[in-house]
């Protein structure tokens, strides 16, 4: 009964205040904008536009247009985010987000068919071969996915993330590739997607970040004979915590709006201890560059300004996907060289790895056209590890293609 109470009153609103605004900004647009409208029967500008007239073709010309001319159509996602909470909404198919049980947002992803899955697969251990055959060490990461178990989603929507990867995991093991499965260290130590994971984006927290990195150092000092670990970058008590309530609306939140996925908390860990960095980040134009602590190398302020829809606040990080990066450690005394193959998840991975060892590399083989990753290798005789390092989102065809450039 509540639900359909919201409902009505819900749609009384859009017949009142949609059919107006949609008449006022009609009437303010032009003749020519008016021409590249859609045109239906209540938006053909004759008399005839009543309410008793109103249908779901009138509701959809209504909408578009309202959507498109408005000078803020956020909160119209908003307006429509509070509609589908009150009714109790827990998915959308054409817009692909779901509720989770545990409350959180989230896709699906399809199921690869086997076929494609051990072709990636046999790249990958094609790849590692490549590597030692150039005298440098190789691991493949499994990094977590958001989704634990399949029965989190509403029901009757299939979860493939994990399958697929699972499946790509058990050829590079028959294979005796050097991997590691950070999804199977979350569950020994009961990590949970709820405490680690945005609420509204697929995305790990930076404190997962710098959980994971130091998982993976300890993988490296047995891959990597001269890799020195340090437990003390580790140790949460060596960062200080920059706290911003309510500053991030993630890429699924985005879809819905805040009024119906709330608002995710957004913390940064600071080294306390003694750090310098060199971060370069090559472009056609003009190289970024920055030189300095943790901070002034690897955060972008811009990043943290408080305007939900406009700003990515977890590219924070590194500043979003970049095809290549350069990072030089001007403090560490491991002085090993790590080529990282990396997938959006690296934008705060990268800055807490690049804490144990002198020099980092980042190659996005979704950005990355200069060359393929074999050539890239070849020429860069100075990598000691090459490390890809992919979430279940990252399985596609461009990001397990690495002898050659896929446009």
């Amino acid at each position: 009964m509540r639900n359909r109470i919201i409902a009505v009153i819900f749609l009384c609103f859009l017949l009142f205040f949609g059919v107006r605004t949609g008449m006022n900004v009609w009437d303010s647009i032009s003749d020519t904008e008016k021409e590249n409208q859609p045109q239906t029967e209540a938006l053909s500008g004759t008399d005839d536009m009543k309410l008793s007239g109103f249908n779901r073709e009138t509701f959809d010309g209504i909408s578009n247009l309202v959507t498109l001319n408005l000078a803020n159509r956020n909160q119209w996602i908003n307006l429509n985010g509070m509609f589908q909470k009150g009714m109790g909404k827990t998915a959308d198919l054409e817009k692909d987000w779901y509720r989770l049980e545990n409350g959180m947002l989230m896709y699906s992803l399809r199921k690869d068919s086997p076929e494609d899955l051990h072709k990636y697969a046999d790249n990958v251990v094609e790849l590692s071969r490549y590597v030692k055959k150039h005298g440098k060490n190789f691991l493949y990461v499994e990094l977590p996915y958001k989704v634990q178990d399949e029965d989190e989603y509403p029901a009757g929507v299939p979860e493939y993330g994990n399958p697929n990867a699972d499946e790509i995991l058990k050829v590079l093991s028959s294979k005796s590739v050097h991997r590691m499965d950070v999804r199977d260290i979350m569950e020994k130590e009961h990590i949970k997607s709820t405490e680690c994971f945005f609420r509204t984006d697929q995305h790990w927290k930076p404190a997962t970040a710098l959980w994971a990195a130091g998982e993976i150092s300890k993988k490296l000092s047995q891959v990597d004979s001269k890799w020195k670990d340090h437990p003390e970058y580790r140790n949460l008590n060596n960062y200080r915590k920059e706290h911003y309530s309510d500053l991030f609306l993630g890429a699924i939140g985005k879809k819905i709006g805040s009024a119906y996925a709330g608002m995710d908390d957004f913390d940064m860990l600071i080294p306390k201890f003694d750090n310098q960095f060199r971060y370069c980040m090559p472009k056609e134009k003009k190289t970024v560059e920055r030189t300095g602590n943790f901070k002034t190398a690897f955060i972008v302020p811009e990043n943290l300004e408080k305007d939900p829809f406009r700003v990515n606040t977890y590219a924070t990080y590194s500043g979003g996907d970049h095809p290549e990066e350069r990072v030089t450690n001007e403090k560490v005394k491991n002085n090993r060289h790590i080529l990282l193959i990396r997938d959006s998840f690296s934008c705060a991975l990268m800055p807490y790895l690049a804490l144990y060892t002198k020099n980092v590399t980042t190659l996005d083989l979704r950005h990355y056209k200069t060359e393929s990753l074999y050539d890239y290798i070849r020429n860069h005789p100075e990598i000691d590890t090459v490390m890809v390092a992919y979430n279940p989102s990252a399985i596609t065809e461009i990001q397990y293609t690495f002898d050659k450039v896929v446009k």
